[in-house]
């Protein structure tokens, strides 16, 4: 039988004393050695976060997105048009060389004093409202198939899996596979550009599609454009340009009904010159996420949930797109998945430009497209405006910029909303009043819509002459 050696009382003692003594030296050296750790990533500009801190989830509008992202990464504070406490942001973003036209992005820091994560993927307001009420938006295909819409819901980067950085690590590519959440889910706020109200997911009283609606935080600004041609410099008239081209300056709301109805009319029946008939005019626009499509059929009183025509340049919608090739394709009822697609099939440029390519549908020589499209989208991919010597066309003789949408000469706007899951509560409700007062002060701060002439893509609601009284409405006097 082996023996066991009891220990006195003093002896035990004295080795608790020790062993505590060694567990605090343990601790220290581990603080110390975490400090160092967290010193040296600061001294690079990295910095990570525990991944305890809440997260909450934005989604919605791209052609808000901007302003939204601008005011994300702004260090100024919450007084000044920020989100976050001054000093306190590191954020990663993905998808575009610019972060205020980042699809994706995290960002972390401190709203007074309480840490937290905001985890951003902008996918459209319509699919951004379905995915605040954590359900899918059928879209469908070119061939009238239906297909899931992307973003409803949403799949989310892992906040976990991402480095942030201080001053933002911007990644021009979207985020890998293991770089997103293992499944999507819905999101806690949700930017729209229109109301509930004609929405794909209407609001029902005790249902998850009941949103709380923290209110309108300004107006949001939309261009009708043709697409590029070869030599556009931003003045003048693009030497690739065709006589067709040039007279299909304006546009009058019966043709664009009609235009978005059959997806392609005779150039002369926009211009009014029979000789402009040998050319094709092709519709260019989103698919059902789009609130910017929502405002454009529900604006010109075509009808939000009417099926329109549109068609994609570049290879297809479902395809890899080529920046390089002009290829066109009828898509039916389907369009582009953002307001940033729309821009770069628009801002195409080839040596010969679509006034000099063969007409696919139609025959002959020559084709040239219009699209609806926010102004900070065109502006971002050369598409410039100033009709009508440069891409963007007036309707009605009227051109789309700040000051005739304040004065309601120009319908073409919305109203922008800041929408949050229902029953919304806690860390998710106190951001979403965050984001509410700041992206509101941010307009304000930068102020957007105080230069006439300007096209910004958002405007102050105090600088607004005029009114919508629905979503469907032309504008009307007051505020």
């Amino acid at each position: 039988m082996t023996a066991i050696n009891l220990l006195s009382n003093d002896e035990w003692l004295k080795q608790k004393k020790n062993i505590n003594t060694n567990n605090k030296n343990l601790k220290t050296l581990s603080m110390k050695i975490s400090n160092k750790i967290a010193v040296a990533l600061l001294a690079l500009g990295v910095v990570a976060q525990a991944s305890a801190d809440p997260i909450v989830y934005l989604t919605g509008s791209t052609a808000f997105r901007g302003t939204a992202m601008s005011s994300l990464l702004s260090n100024a504070g919450t007084n000044s048009g920020g989100v976050f406490d001054p000093g306190t942001i590191t954020s990663v973003t993905y998808g575009n060389s610019n972060p205020a036209g980042a699809n994706y992005g995290v960002f972390h820091g401190t709203i007074n004093g309480q840490a937290v994560y905001i985890d951003v993927v902008w996918s459209g307001s319509e699919a951004g409202v379905a995915s605040a009420a954590n359900t899918a938006l059928v879209n469908t295909d070119r061939s009238g198939n239906p297909i899931p819409l992307a973003g409803s819901p949403a799949t989310w980067l892992n906040v976990t899996n991402v480095v942030l950085q201080a001053g933002n690590n911007t990644i021009a590519s979207n985020p890998a596979a293991n770089l997103l959440e293992s499944s999507s889910h819905g999101a806690d706020l949700a930017q729209a550009d229109t109301s509930q109200a004609v929405s794909w997911t209407p609001y029902v009283a005790n249902t998850p599609t009941a949103l709380k609606d923290f209110g309108v935080e300004g107006v949001i600004t939309f261009a009708i454009s043709r697409n590029n041609q070869e030599g556009n410099t931003g003045s003048g008239i693009p030497s690739g340009a065709s006589n067709e081209w040039i007279h299909c300056s304006n546009i009058t709301l019966p043709q664009l009904q009609t235009l978005l109805a059959n997806g392609e009319v005779p150039a002369g029946f926009i211009s009014g010159n029979t000789n402009d008939n040998d050319f094709t005019v092709y519709c260019v626009g989103r698919n059902l996420g789009s609130g910017t499509r929502m405002n454009t059929l529900g604006g010109s009183h075509y009808g939000t949930h009417n099926p329109v025509q549109q068609y994609s340049i570049g290879y297809g919608i479902e395809e890899p797109t080529h920046l390089n090739s002009l290829i066109l394709t009828n898509e039916g009822n389907n369009g582009y998945e953002s307001g940033g697609d729309v821009a770069k099939a628009l801002g195409i440029v080839t040596p010969e430009g679509s006034c000099q390519q063969a007409d696919p549908y139609n025959g002959g020589i020559g084709w040239f497209a219009m699209g609806y499209i926010s102004p900070s989208d065109a502006l971002n991919t050369g598409n410039f405006g100033g009709a009508p010597t440069n891409c963007w066309v007036t309707v009605d003789g009227v051109p789309s910029n700040n000051a005739t949408i304040e004065n309601g000469t120009w319908w073409l706007w919305g109203r922008e909303h800041l929408l949050g899951k229902q029953n919304i509560s806690g860390t998710a409700l106190f951001v979403g009043n965050t984001l509410f007062s700041s992206f509101t002060k941010y307009l304000s701060v930068q102020g957007m819509g105080v230069v006439a002439g300007g096209h910004d893509p958002a405007i102050q609601l105090g600088l607004m002459n005029v009114h919508k009284n629905s979503d469907t409405e032309f504008p009307q006097p007051g505020q």
